[in-house]
């Protein structure tokens, strides 16, 4: 399960990515509107595999499961702004490099664990890791 987790995440990452970099790159628009496009576009496509094939939760109502990752999309967000934007202020990072850095430690640390705890329970419980 992790590596098919892993498998989607790397999906929605390029999505999150491409559409990072045509908003900040190619449309101008702000940095910060950019790190928060990406990822709630890549969430969008992150949900489905994951409802579908990663978690294998399809069968669940999918009203908690929108509610709960949406939720859990909003706090990856920001926490994307956040330290993105601080290291590219502070530490002088570029913001390609300060947006993986970021997005592998969001990743791990908040997006996995609860959409394997949280949104995507099955039947009143979390989804082992057989």
């Amino acid at each position: 399960m992790f590596f098919r987790a892993q498998t989607s995440a790397v999906v929605a990452t390029a999505i999150d990515f491409l559409v990072m970099m045509l908003c900040f790159q190619v449309l101008g628009l702000p940095l910060a509107f950019a790190v928060a496009a990406g990822p709630i576009s890549g969430g969008l496509v992150n949900f489905f595999l994951n409802r579908r094939w990663t978690f294998n939760a399809h069968r669940e109502g999918i009203g908690w499961q929108i509610y709960s990752y949406m939720l859990v999309c909003l706090i990856a967000a920001a926490a994307n702004v956040v330290w993105v934007l601080t290291l590219v202020a502070y530490f002088a990072l570029d913001y390609l490099l300060a947006r993986i850095l970021v997005a592998t430690l969001v990743a791990l640390a908040i997006n996995y664990p609860l959409h394997r705890r949280v949104v995507f329970v099955t039947s009143g419980r979390f989804v082992s890791d057989d």
